[in-house]
This record gives C-alpha cells, structure tokens and sequence, in this order.
C-alpha cells in the first residue's frame, strides 16, 4: 500500500508562460496581505484504490468511485504577518493553513514588489515535523514573466528519516483569465515537473494580483499510473485583523 504521507511532502516548484495581452496594467498592486487576511480553499482529491488516505479531516466528505478514491473538504489560510521562521532566525512572511481547527502547515514566504519566493515550510497536525528550511529563496512567482522562462531546481529533503532527491524544473505558462467560486481572475499560470524519489509530480497553480494563490493542481504518478491527483481552489477570501501577538506564538 502506497502511503499518502509520503506522497504530500511540501514542494515549492513551477512553470509559466503568456500572451503579453493578458499581462496585467503596471499600476495594479502585486500583493501586500494584511494581518488577519484569511483565504478559504475547496479541496479536492482522488487516489488510487489501495492507496491510504486521511479521514478524520474536519467536514471531510468521501466519496468511493469506480477504481478510486475521493476526498473533499475545505482549507483556510490566514496570514499572520513578517515573524522568525524558528529561534533567532530570519524573518518571513507567515501563511497557517488550517483544515477545520487544525493547523496543519506553516508556509513562509518572502514578498517583494513583483516576486514571490519560498523559503520554508513547516508541518504541524496531530504529528508536527522539524522546520523545512531552503538553503535558498525559490522563486514561486515574478510578475515580469512574459512566458517561456524556466529553470532548474535540486534538493535533498530527509522524510521519517529517508533522504529524497527532489528535482523541478519550472517553467512559466502565462497570464490567464481564470473563474472561480471566488470570482474572476487575471492569474499567472506556473506549472512544475519533477521526481520525489520514484515519484513523478505534475503541479500547476494560478497566482492573481492582489488576491495571492488562487488555484493548484496536483498530481502524482508512479510509472504511467496516476496514483494521486489534489486540486485547491479559492472559494472566498475575506479582510481581516487578529492580535499580532496571536500571530507571534
């Protein structure tokens, strides 16, 4: 049996490319989250039969289907504002994702004007890990991409004690015009491919200005057999401010 935890390692990767008449206007903003700022996503996946799968998600509804598997449920994200990734250590800006009342993930991420990078990761849930920390900035989104760009990505990342080679390669799509339960977006489409370990990953996300991540899908093949596919779709976002001590702990 193939275990689903061994398939959803946190992966930064992508691949973008557009038609310059789609690009957005240089007066529109980038993206400047305020503390609080909370997106709501619709997730969606499908497995394999004989794959393993959480089921003790918050309001998860699933599904069993012709040869698979499928999962829904809904995921928010809130963003907590510029905090230390660890003790002593640099500061980044803070993204929780929650599934229901449990937190299950920490992104950081570095915002600058035009570019959005990654720089770690870190998993919480009922069995929280150590501290992804890239040895540097992955770059997730830069708003001068015209489409076409692409480059190259190699790291080692030690999983219940296993080293994984992980290889991406990402490339630009471009600028698309995207509707969701959330409404409609102009969003720069990054797609990735690469190995985890024996796996093959397919990833694309969508990324609109002033809104963030709107969309991602995911898939996982091992061979020619698709053994998992995870999709995430904005269904509503909403402004907001929490106490940023909260957002500190």
């Amino acid at each position: 049996m193939i275990n689903y935890l061994f398939i959803v390692t946190f992966v930064f990767s992508l691949q973008i490319a557009g038609h310059a008449e789609d690009e957005p206007k240089k007066n529109e903003a980038f993206w400047s989250p305020s503390v609080g700022d909370t997106w709501t996503y619709k997730i969606v996946m499908e497995v394999a039969k004989g794959t393993s799968i959480p089921s003790d998600i918050e309001g998860q509804m699933i599904e069993e289907l012709e040869g698979k598997i499928r999962s829904t449920h809904y995921q928010t994200s809130v963003y907590r504002g510029f905090l230390p990734i660890s003790d002593n250590g640099p500061k980044a800006h803070a993204f929780y994702f929650s599934n229901g009342k449990q937190l299950e993930e920490i992104q950081y991420m570095q915002i600058e004007e035009g570019k959005v990078n990654a720089i770690g990761s870190k998993k919480e849930g009922k069995t929280p890990e150590k501290l992804i920390s890239l040895s540097k900035p992955i770059p997730l989104v830069i708003g001068s991409w015209k489409g076409g760009e692409s480059f190259p990505v190699m790291m080692d990342q030690t999983l219940k004690g296993n080293k994984i080679r992980m290889s991406r390669m990402f490339r630009a799509i471009g600028w698309e015009q995207l509707e969701t339960e959330a409404g409609n977006f102009n969003a720069l489409h990054v797609q990735v491919t690469g190995m985890n370990g024996g796996l093959e990953l397919k990833r694309g996300y969508w990324f609109a200005l002033g809104t963030g991540f709107i969309k991602e899908d995911k898939k996982y093949y091992l061979g020619d057999k698709m053994i998992m596919r995870q999709t995430r779709e904005l269904v509503k976002t909403a402004k907001g401010q929490i106490d940023q001590k909260a957002g500190d702990q």
